[in-house]
């Protein structure tokens, strides 16, 4: 058996996922005011022996956006993901063991650490890793697919070890009420 027979625990939380769609939503953002800066292509050329009357000069334009719309685009951005987020679905295939988020076509999966309880053991049935078992009075992690016996193999972690039988307390015959004084 390893040194360290632990379950792996999940790759990210929820928080830092929307974290990272946050941090999506900023970059594109950054990339939208670059390009605002880039000037558009030249306009066409009119006919050929028409000149065009010159106007006065107009003021001087700022390079790019001025960043006025930020707050704009930042109450937009939120509402999108709000509804992305909305749209999503949670499913477990297996209990609890692996979770998959879906928003639109793209499903992400997230391992959990959960222990799931698969009952008493029973011969020949295949448990995977993180199934829990109860087996003479005892309770055993799985920690590989497996189908060997809990106790007798190093692919089973005992978690909880069965206790010594008591003895009973009570005698067969009845005991007079004593009584009890408080001082």
């Amino acid at each position: 058996m390893s040194e360290n027979p632990t379950i792996p625990g999940p790759q990210y939380t929820f928080n830092e996922a929307i974290g990272v769609c946050l941090a999506l939503c900023q970059r594109a953002l950054a990339e939208v005011r670059a390009l605002a800066r880039i000037p558009g292509p030249r306009g066409e050329r009119g006919p050929p022996g028409e000149i065009g009357i010159k106007g006065e000069r107009g003021p001087k334009g700022e390079p790019g956006r001025n960043a006025s719309d930020l707050t704009h685009l930042q109450e937009y951005v939120i509402e999108q993901i709000d509804r992305i987020l909305k749209t999503g679905k949670l499913t477990t295939p297996d209990g609890g063991r692996t979770l998959c988020w879906a928003i639109g076509d793209a499903v992400h999966e997230i391992k959990t650490a959960i222990v799931l309880d698969a009952g008493v053991w029973k011969d020949s049935t295949t448990y995977v890793s993180g199934d829990g078992v109860t087996l003479g009075g005892s309770f055993f992690i799985a920690q590989t697919t497996t189908t060997a016996k809990p106790g007798k193999s190093d692919e089973w972690r005992l978690a909880v070890k069965r206790g010594s039988d008591g003895r009973d307390a009570r005698s067969d015959e009845k005991r007079a009420a004593e009584i009890v004084r408080f001082k």
